[in-house]
């Protein structure tokens, strides 16, 4: 593993922390149809498992951020995998579907804590030249999960059931509670030692505490959205999710039930969208070497604009081709995964003392305008190609409008351009 500035054992724990929720998402996708057949739900109906565990996983962000500042990210972040395993048996165990969604919903409220908390252990317990390899290290998880896990879920729905992948997310789950017990050091002031063993790191205990109430968490808020770093690129991460994630949604019954894909082709098509992802993420690390998230962030948005712009053509052209939706989108996720890293770089920007709370608001605004969107599209009844296709580029012309008109300055080289080949051991007291 390449030096992150942190331990070891603690950059693993961090990424298995991402990589619990992107499985849970990403795994279950080819399974729609099938689960859809079991309980008796038409087509498109199991959208609403989706953007279920979609407006949880926003839920969760939101509190995730106020519990780790008030309470201890260890602590939420073990009652957030207690949660996660718990609800996989429910789903592996449903009688019914609104037993399975529920379970689902559960699993994001619990699977979503780490998303939160291990970004908040890479802004508080490394200094902002150090970030870039661990925030990497996160992003390509992240990417890699998605590419690597539908092709394997669609041969598990082909030749087994869709609950055998709910008793592997079960197992996941204990797994991964135990890693966090042992690995995850304990917030300071929160009823153990601060930091991992020989003091290398600080925790994310140390940030002042949100105040209480309703009244005191929306002048946190207030706080948080008054930076303009925060607000315009948590606003270009939430345009581009909703690009993502209305592929993500209607995608596998389009594809399989109307175009006739398999489960194990659909599981390979999304890997090569996802493909698309990983190049955008590994572009943008390198372009971070010598330009500002502005300049990447602008070009990423332009790059997916102009191929989602494309996809109604392409499919006017060929309607009957997986193709024509799957390789536009491809191309579009360049863009999309080039914006990831660079939006959440730019909220870091952000080093107030509810850092907390801030990210928990960032997460939350992303997940919560995907969930609101594909929910809006769903209510006219699941979109054939063309419909899909035009969904998936209104967001995507936002994104390249807000980018253009919002991030026109920024160094070519400046404050935010941090060389990728710094990284070292956290010293001794560093934050």
């Amino acid at each position: 593993m390449k030096r992150t500035g942190l331990p070891r054992g603690l950059a693993v724990c961090l990424m298995s922390l991402v990589f619990v929720p992107q499985l849970a998402l990403a795994a279950y996708v080819p399974a729609l149809p099938a689960i859809g057949g079991s309980f008796g739900v038409g087509a498109g109906g199991t959208s609403s498992s989706l953007v279920g565990y979609m407006a949880a996983y926003a839920v969760c962000m939101i509190l995730t951020g106020n519990l780790a500042d008030r309470y201890g990210s260890r602590r939420v972040q073990l009652a957030g995998l207690v949660m996660f395993t718990g609800a996989s048996v429910l789903c592996l165990l449903a009688p019914v579907y609104g037993v399975f969604v529920a379970g689902r919903v559960l699993q994001a409220l619990g699977a979503g804590t780490g998303t939160v908390i291990s970004r908040l252990w890479v802004q508080r317990a490394l200094p902002t030249e150090q970030r870039l390899p661990m925030l990497t290290a996160l992003s390509t998880v992240i990417a890699v999960t998605p590419a690597a896990s539908p092709p394997l879920a669609g041969l598990v729905v082909e030749h087994t059931s869709w609950r055998a992948l709910f008793a592997f997310m079960a197992l996941l789950g204990v797994v991964t509670t135990l890693a966090v017990a042992k690995l995850l050091p304990a917030d300071a002031g929160a009823g153990g030692p601060a930091g991992a063993p020989g003091g290398a790191v600080r925790p994310p205990g140390g940030a002042v505490r949100p105040p209480g109430g309703l009244a005191g968490l929306a002048r946190a808020y207030r706080r948080v959205l008054a930076n303009r770093d925060f607000t315009v690129f948590a606003g270009a991460i939430s345009l581009a999710w909703c690009t993502y994630f209305t592929f993500t949604t209607y995608s596998s019954d389009l594809l399989q039930l109307r175009l006739g894909a398999s489960p194990t082709l659909y599981g390979a098509l999304y890997t090569l969208v996802i493909t698309g992802y990983v190049a955008g993420s590994t572009t943008a690390k390198r372009l971070g070497r010598s330009r500002s998230l502005e300049f990447i962030a602008r070009t990423a948005a332009a790059v997916a604009a102009g191929t989602a712009l494309l996809m109604p053509v392409t499919v006017h052209l060929w309607p009957h081709s997986t193709l024509s939706i799957v390789l536009p989108m491809a191309v579009c996720m360049l863009g999309v995964g080039a914006l990831f890293p660079t939006c959440q770089a730019g909220m870091m920007r952000y080093e107030g003392e509810y850092a907390g709370a801030a990210s928990g608001l960032f997460f939350f605004l992303q997940m919560a305008s995907g969930a609101c969107y594909t929910a809006l599209i769903g209510m006219a009844g699941p979109p054939d190609a063309l419909m899909l296709a035009l969904t998936i580029a209104l967001p995507a012309l936002a994104l390249f409008l807000l980018c253009v008109f919002a991030l026109r300055g920024g160094p070519e080289a400046g404050r935010d351009a941090v060389p990728v080949r710094t990284a070292g051991p956290v010293k001794s007291g560093s934050s």
